[in-house]
């Protein structure tokens, strides 16, 4: 007998595993369709553009990709041809092969087994479904990890309990068992070796390398690992402590809500036995018993809404903090071709994909599956009853598929209706925005045509989703109501199993005092009470489902917006500290005098030609004194200011300050001796103190006040109506040019770093204003190294040595009056400005500062 229960638990697993298997591909071939339908319609819209926007085809770095790009996507993956032409025809013969094999153990059905038991339906089950899987993807595009292992676990399942039956009686065995037997081995064997040797497609497999430009992203491990806040978070607001205890609790909250949900309908069932046979006092125990369980269950599910706010809240400032320091870590590079506002997007909508899944996916979604299988465990155990606890799951499992089945195909017509939406609300707006024109050509009865058109497609499409959404409904109620009625006609039969047993033990009735005394081991079957336990039971299982295809389109949409963000965690820094990287050491030992040096510097930017960028640049840089890098425009001044400030790492030759190779110290110590002047000065949408603070956030009212003296901004911040405390806007656009370079001298000078890089500082400007910028340079390029950019060479004539760069090395080096003596680049260069301002402003005042 257990081997017998045994051998069907086995073969219905094995049923079950080729029904999963059937319900993820329909649900693949759904979204596919939905997908080509989409394309379609996307396809369609911009037909009528031949000319494609400038970068269009231009990968954005961290962007975050419309609903759209998404699906196309997914048609891509899911239309190309991943396995070579030689390999179709045998998948072709595959499917002839288990044709042939269905169609024998028909025969044999038919011919050679009278009646067939539970094994051979089993068997026939099987090899069926599998016939249906492998025509439907006949190219093997989705015969991934998932499908393999699932195809295996059946095959052994249904294996098994074969062999086992067949050997076991093999004696009694009749020649069409021993044909069924040959046919599910063979059929077994075939899928085994399939599912180990079939090469996997590029889709399905996971280890395919990147193509270049690709985007990266994170495994699945680590996009999980991205959930783990909510699971284990770390300290916020408050200690780890508290924010894991929450956590704890919150599951805990769960675990009792659903503990209290399946132990109500055995209360009600066992007051309504109670009451059957006339046992009052026990009726009104368990009817207390089960408000009572009713009420706590409410009330730990509320206590779980309530634990789990702090829990998203410790979760969400982790993740944000995360992906924000992770921001700051990428390279400039990055920076430079990122889309802000895609980053923020995919930020955004990431963090709260992170929310999202955790609400409907693990506290929603996941604990109604446990109860799902908790409750047909109940039927089969508890109740004894495994054709009922089959009936539900199987009812269950088709109403999931087929409510996300539906939910695909009602994609169509909501998005026919916001395509209708957005149409006849741009038409209403380009009409009336064209007042006059519309007046012009008396084309108002045509206006009216148009936008009458536009909104009779809107309502047209408005029906299509509400009779959709009906058709969704009504199967769903048709679906309940068959298992419902499935479920109490088989507890119906096992109420009355039971009765009849006990009329047979001497009882006058099922619900006499005898009957209720003997035990269910004599009379196994169901209770009179158990048919209202069933009936809640069923009710119960599928009342969360009613929400299903909403919560399916949210976790969709959550796993995008995760795979978004995971792509912008997946980027990697470009420059990294040395695991031994060590402090920048204040001063030279080698060679004191020397603070800066460039040694035959090699560097391209990744976007650049080969023949491009910088050439073998060597030179060397003083302490205290003033060097200028002059040159055409792409000669590489600004990236010699970049490979010092270490933004870039070199390809060839070294970039040395105080004597130690920058990749040989940490960043933070080598930019923390490094101010900068850039020539577009930023600053943070807040007060001028707070700006001026960042360049050293503990310094004194005194010293900020000393600063801004020295960069010539004291006067103008004391003119102000709100002095320090005025706000200077985004990127400081209440603040002039001039103002803003002012306020960044000041911000250098509280730094107070004794290096000094001025990157075209003052290129920008007007030429008083210049004058009064290069008196504050002066002041802050004093007893310190300085790295100048620079444009107008008038600015530095005074530089104790200047560097002329063309085509990516150094043309000419020395003070201004060695480099004009020398009649090269630089003496071009000069007379070429000596020109331009002596016709522009009729003086050498701009050259002569």
């Amino acid at each position: 007998m257990a081997s017998s229960t045994s051998g069907l638990a086995l073969s219905l697993i094995a049923v079950s595993c080729q029904l999963l298997r059937l319900s993820v591909e329909l649900i693949q071939k759904a979204s596919q369709k939905t997908a080509k339908d989409f394309k379609e319609d996307h396809h369609n819209a911009t037909a009528k553009s031949t000319k494609k926007p400038l970068g269009e085809n231009e990968k954005s770095y961290g962007s975050i990709a419309s609903s759209d790009e998404e699906v196309e996507h997914l048609l891509d993956e899911q239309t190309s041809s991943p396995l070579p032409s030689s390999m179709l025809s045998t998948l072709s013969f595959r499917i002839q092969i288990s044709i042939a094999i269905l169609l024998s153990i028909v025969v044999v059905f038919k011919v050679g087994v009278m009646f067939p038991s539970s094994i051979h339906w089993t068997g026939f089950c099987v090899v069926a479904l599998g016939l249906i899987l492998t025509a439907s993807d006949r190219l093997r595009q989705r015969f991934g990890t998932f499908h393999r292992v699932l195809c295996s676990l059946s095959m052994i399942a249904l294996w098994l309990p074969i062999y086992s039956w067949y050997f076991g009686d093999k004696a009694v065995a009749t020649g069409g068992d021993k044909m069924f037997f040959v046919l599910v081995s063979l059929y077994v064997i075939l899928n085994l070796v399939e599912s180990v040797f079939l090469p996997k497609s590029p889709e399905s497999n996971q280890e395919v390398e990147l193509s270049p430009g690709s985007r990266k992203s994170l495994s699945r491990l680590a996009m999980f690992r991205l959930l783990k806040p909510y699971f284990w978070p770390d300290a916020t607001g408050s200690s780890a402590f508290s924010n894991r205890l929450r956590a704890i609790m919150t599951w805990v909250c769960v675990i009792l809500s659903k503990i209290c949900n399946l132990a109500s309908p055995l209360l009600l069932g066992w007051a309504s036995t109670a009451l059957a046979h006339e046992d009052y006092g026990s009726t009104i125990k368990y009817t207390i018993l089960y408000s009572a369980i009713q009420f706590f269950g409410a009330a730990f599910k509320e206590g779980q809404s309530l634990v789990y706010l702090k829990v998203a809240q410790a979760a969400f400032v982790q993740l944000s903090e995360t992906t924000f320091a992770h921001l700051h870590s990428l390279s400039l590079d990055w920076h430079l071709r990122k889309k802000l506002g895609e980053v923020i997007r995919s930020m955004d909508r990431g963090i709260s994909a992170c929310d999202t899944l955790m609400k409907y996916m693990f506290l929603w979604l996941v604990p109604a599956m446990a109860e799902c299988i908790v409750v047909c465990i109940i039927f089969a155990s508890y109740f004894n009853y495994l054709p009922m606890a089959m009936a539900v799951f199987y009812f269950v499992w088709l109403y999931i598929v087929w409510t996300v089945v539906l939910t695909l195909w009602r994609k169509k017509f909501r998005k026919a209706v916001v395509k209708s939406d957005n149409e006849f609300h741009d038409r209403c707006t380009d009409s009336l925005l064209n007042f006059d024109t519309v007046k012009y050509f008396t084309a108002e009865d045509f206006e009216c045509q148009r936008y009458g058109d536009s909104v009779k497609e809107y309502q047209k499409g408005s029906v299509n989703v509400q009779a959709s959404l009906s058709v969704l409904n009504i199967s769903q109620k048709l679906i309940l109501q068959i298992c419902l009625a499935t479920a109490l006609s088989l507890a119906t039969m096992g109420i009355k199993e039971r009765i009849d047993c006990c009329i047979d033990h001497g009882c006058d009735s099922g619900v006499s005092d005898c009957c209720q005394s003997i035990d269910v081991i004599t009379c196994p079957g169901m209770q009179v009470g158990d048919f209202i336990a069933v009936l809640t039971y069923v009710l119960q299982l599928f009342q969360p489902l009613n929400f299903l295809g909403s919560v399916y389109n949210a976790v969709v949409m959550a796993i995008i917006d995760l795979k978004n963000l995971s792509e912008l965690l997946a980027e990697t820094p470009d420059v990294k500290d040395a695991p031994d990287a060590l402090a920048l050491p204040e001063s030279n030992e080698d060679d004191p005098d020397i603070a800066v040096e460039f040694d035959n510097v090699v560097f391209r930017y990744p976007t650049q030609a080969e023949n491009k960028g910088l050439k073998g640049v060597s030179f060397k840089m003083k302490r205290g004194t003033t060097t200028a890098v002059v040159g055409p425009t792409g000669a590489g001044k600004t990236t010699l200011s970049r490979l010092f400030f270490r933004f870039y790492d070199v390809l060839g030759g070294a970039v040395k300050v105080n004597g130690k190779d920058v990749r040989s110290v940490s960043q933070k110590s080598l930019r923390g001796a490094i101010g900068v002047v850039p020539q577009n000065a930023c600053m943070f949408n807040d007060t001028i103190r707070a700006n001026l603070l960042y360049g050293r956030r503990d310094a004194s009212q005194e010293e900020v006040e000393l600063a801004a003296k020295d960069a010539q901004l004291l006067d103008f911040i004391a003119g102000l109506e709100e002095g320090w405390e005025t706000m200077v806007g985004e990127m400081g656009l209440k603040l002039s040019g001039g103002e803003k370079q002012r306020a960044a001298i000041a911000r250098c000078l509280l730094k107070d770093p004794p290096f000094v890089l001025l990157d075209e500082a003052t290129s920008a400007l007007d030429t008083l204003t210049e004058n009064s910028i290069q008196e504050a340079l002066d002041r802050l390029g004093n007893q310190r190294t300085v790295l100048v950019i620079a444009h107008r060479l008038g600015t530095i004539r005074n530089a104790d040595n200047i560097l002329v760069l063309k085509d990516g090395k150094v043309a000419e080096e020395g003070t201004h009056d060695q480099l004009l003596d020398l009649d090269g680049v630089y003496a071009e260069m000069w007379k070429m400005q000596l020109h331009t301002n002596t016709g522009s402003q009729g003086s050498l005042s701009a050259l002569d500062n």
